[in-house]
């Protein structure tokens, strides 16, 4: 288990990838929940702290992915989030509320380096590498 504070929240609509997100994350260590949408993963937030939010960025209901991330830092304003998105969305968005991006399908390997490269790294890191990937994301 890792330490009190690094628990994750997974939002993703898709019941197989969801399980299989959080049993990846389990695997490892990792205190996780989940929800299917946004609604949901609010409701989580106020009841309960969290280090990290995995959201995919298409979500059904009222709540996009950026919308719940964005909703849920103004409750937990520390939150790190790493948005789970297809490869051909993801050439056409920014990503405002992120602090990194993985592509679907993915790697285990991908997954679990993501996540333990934002649970370790510090705020301003966080914020450099959302201000790179936004840079990147612009130029393509």
């Amino acid at each position: 288990m890792y330490p009190e504070g690094q628990e994750i929240l997974v939002v993703i609509e898709d019941c197989a990838w969801r399980e299989r997100v959080v049993r990846i994350l389990a695997d490892e260590g990792f205190a996780v929940s989940a929800a299917a949408e946004g609604l949901a993963a609010l409701r989580a937030i106020g009841a309960q702290r969290f280090a990290l939010i995995i959201a995919a960025v298409r979500l059904p209901g009222s709540l996009d992915g950026m919308t719940t991330v964005h909703q849920a830092r103004v409750k937990q304003p520390w939150l790190k989030a790493l948005f789970i998105d297809d490869s051909l969305a993801r050439r056409d968005r920014h990503y405002s509320e992120t602090d990194d991006v993985i592509t679907a399908p993915f790697e285990r390997h991908e997954l679990i380096g993501c996540t333990f490269e934002l649970l370790q790294r510090g705020k301003t890191e966080t914020a450099d590498l959302s201000r790179r990937l936004r840079t990147k994301l612009r130029a393509s």
